[in-house]
């Protein structure tokens, strides 16, 4: 005969019971024990048991693998003014997939962290996750006196995150991962002025090496320090394929662009004043096409961008 332990519904005292019987009479307080409706009580209890035990150990390995996170996001960002220099199409794979490498452990706690976390806890992994970056970045800029040294700094760590960190997060590929990324752009645009990260991915930037060149904001963007493939940058490009490029005008003012921008652009870095002229140009023309494109103001974009086209012509290109 199979005995199997139960607990009594009526007074909670453990006992033996014979498992082919029905009911039987609860040997300490007498009570009839339907032994179907115990049985699966208690089996509805071990699952969620189980369940909660489960829960807890998830919640706690998430714990601790945000806190090996947040303790290396200095290490991650190390060496970050080298590994923006060095990006090109050509070195960009080899660069990524070092990254990526040298800081294995800490993706993978990442990882980790999101992937254990309950659904209601993962806003408060994002922002501590989003925030660990950013005051690494904060404690970077207080360590830096002077004002262009600081917009230098912030160039590159905005570089640095678009290109190495946010692609190496997406490489993770869920959901939550995507949605980390986008929460780090968010609170990096708040925390840091005219910082307008935007998460993408290794092929996306991969592809964008394939688009033609815009010659002076590309030459901009570079001695900026800004890279050749930030955001402000595609949105130029992504201007005059997808407006420009679409009306006669249009068109012909890309190919007039093209018969004189290598020229401006090579007598603009002979210029011994090139590093000021390169963030007036900045300042005062591309900036604002910037903000004009993300308004829908596509016309005074163009306009802008004439305007800037002229003074340089007039500059660079009188007489010759």
């Amino acid at each position: 005969m199979k005995i199997i332990l139960i607990k009594c519904p009526f007074c909670k005292e453990e006992m033996q019971a014979p498992a082919d019987r029905e009911t039987i009479l609860c040997m300490f307080c007498g009570e009839r024990i339907d032994l179907t409706k115990v049985q699966e009580t208690d089996l509805k209890t071990d699952k969620t048991d189980a369940d909660e035990n489960k829960k807890s150990a998830d919640a706690e390995k998430s714990r601790e693998n945000l806190r090996l996170a947040l303790e290396h996001t200095d290490v991650v960002c190390k060496d970050y003014v080298e590994k923006v220099r060095e990006f090109s199409k050509n070195s960009y794979q080899r660069l990524f997939e070092e990254h990526k490498k040298e800081n294995y452990d800490f993706y993978t706690a990442i990882m980790f962290a999101l992937d254990r976390a309950a659904e209601e806890e993962l806003p408060g992994i994002y922002h501590q996750i989003a925030d660990s970056f950013i005051r690494e970045q904060e404690k970077l800029l207080g360590q830096t006196p002077k004002r262009n040294e600081k917009l230098s700094v912030q160039m590159d760590k905005n570089m640095f995150m678009v290109i190495y960190v946010l692609p190496s997060i997406k490489e993770i590929q869920s959901d939550r991962a995507d949605a980390l990324a986008d929460a780090i752009c968010k609170e990096w645009r708040k925390s840091f002025k005219d910082s307008n990260i935007n998460a993408s991915d290794f092929d996306r930037i991969m592809q964008g090496f394939k688009r033609k060149l815009c010659y002076v904001t590309t030459a901009v963007c570079r001695n900026l320090n800004k890279g050749e493939n930030c955001e402000e940058l595609q949105l130029i490009k992504a201007f005059r394929d997808n407006y420009l490029a679409v009306t006669k005008e249009g068109q012909d003012l890309i190919e007039e662009y093209y018969d004189i921008a290598p020229t401006l652009v090579k007598r603009l870095g002979k210029d011994a004043g090139a590093q000021a002229k390169y963030l007036w140009l900045w300042n005062t023309y591309l900036a604002p096409c910037v903000e004009y494109i993300k308004k829908g103001e596509q016309e005074s974009c163009k306009e802008t961008y004439c305007n800037m086209m002229e003074v340089l012509r007039k500059e660079y290109m009188t007489g010759k």
